[in-house]
């Protein structure tokens, strides 16, 4: 191991013996703890010292240099506690679960690159990717205001582009029937709920019991269009029961409800549930059951797949689906049974008969 001199209280510079790509490795001596600290390794001594020049021309905290993602969190979580709104703080702690791979990174080793990697990989909607990559954009500019890095690493991060159609994904009779299986755990339920019905995430988490009429089986109200807002939803029977047990079960004014809420701490909040929280809770539940991956609108085209393979009524497919025309329910959410086109296509008569 060979170690270039330095004054004494000006760090040291050494190369290690072991063979690799960085062998130049600089530390330095906390003046008031007198712990030594490394600033990490480095592939020639020019940059060793230009780190270690840096780090003298504008010393920093020594403890949070090496600090952990995790660690550094817990620093950003009680500094914005009292200056931001409960919803945004709530939103900064599932965005950091949503990022379970960098907790135990050294915080200044995370490159650009892993932060790509983390945001394209993710299991979620690119709305929920966005919000990801905000929150890391704003815990990197918390990292800068206390001196641990100089630069933002999160602003280089792309997001994923959405195509300009979505790909239909349905559930199969398969996916349905082991749902059905499994029908004593909550979550399955609120799935089953969604493709029963074809409500869209948020009507289904502010969907308030008082919109639900068990005596006449049907749901009322929705959102997003002229239509849709005004609609009533025919309770199918097979989820009639289902729908009655929640009713009776939800602490809320609400139909969706966590079963895990301590009732007595929670009675006096009366809110639905988040959409990021039930979107998490969704994936989850399909990943237990090992069922394929779907988005949570996928309920929503699994109602009208079935409705027009079965040759429902168009206007009885829109009214429940709350769309203004067929149009929009055929482009964006009915998948096509591909035996069926070909026995239409086989139906056609193309040569005149005699």
């Amino acid at each position: 191991m060979k170690k270039y001199k330095n004054a004494n209280g000006t760090g040291s510079i050494t190369k290690v013996k072991i063979n690799r790509t960085n062998p130049f490795r600089v530390r330095v001596t906390n003046p008031v703890t007198k712990k030594r600290h490394s600033l990490g390794y480095f592939s020639t001594k020019k940059e060793a010292t230009e780190v270690l020049n840096k780090y003298f021309n504008n010393p920093y905290n020594l403890e949070n240099h090496r600090i952990k993602f995790k660690d550094l969190f817990e620093l950003f979580k009680n500094s914005k506690k009292d200056i931001v709104a409960k919803n945004t703080l709530d939103s900064y702690i599932n965005s950091f679960k949503r990022c379970k791979e960098l907790h135990n990174l050294v915080f200044k080793d995370i490159s650009t690159p892993i932060l790509q990697n983390l945001i394209t990989n993710l299991n979620c909607s690119i709305s929920t990717k966005s919000m990801t990559k905000g929150f890391l954009k704003i815990f990197w500019d918390y990292a800068r205001e206390i001196d641990i890095l100089e630069k933002n690493r999160a602003e280089f991060i792309n997001l994923p582009k959405e195509t300009e159609i979505k790909e239909k994904n349905p559930f199969n009779y398969d996916e349905i029937e082991k749902l059905w299986k499994n029908k004593d755990i909550i979550w399955v339920k609120y799935i089953l709920i969604m493709i029963y019905t074809g409500m869209r995430i948020e009507e289904t988490v502010e969907l308030k019991k008082e919109n639900v009429d068990l005596q006449e089986e049907f749901i009322h109200g929705g959102n997003k269009t002229r239509k849709g807002k005004n609609r009533s939803i025919p309770i199918h029977k097979d989820i009639v029961e289902i729908i009655k047990e929640l009713c009776e079960n939800s602490p809320t004014d609400y139909l969706i409800y966590n079963d895990k809420w301590i009732f007595s701490k929670k009675k006096n909040e009366n809110k639905p549930l988040r959409k990021n929280y039930f979107r998490e809770k969704f994936y989850k539940t399909l990943e237990t059951l090992k069922i394929n991956k779907h988005k949570t609108h996928d309920c929503r085209k699994t109602l009208a797949t079935l409705m027009s393979n079965q040759k429902i009524n168009n206007i009885v497919i829109t009214d429940i689906m709350g769309h203004e025309n067929i149009a929009t329910t055929k482009q964006y959410y009915i998948q096509t049974d591909k035996q069926k086109l070909k026995l239409s296509m086989n139906s056609l008569n193309f040569r005149k008969t005699s």
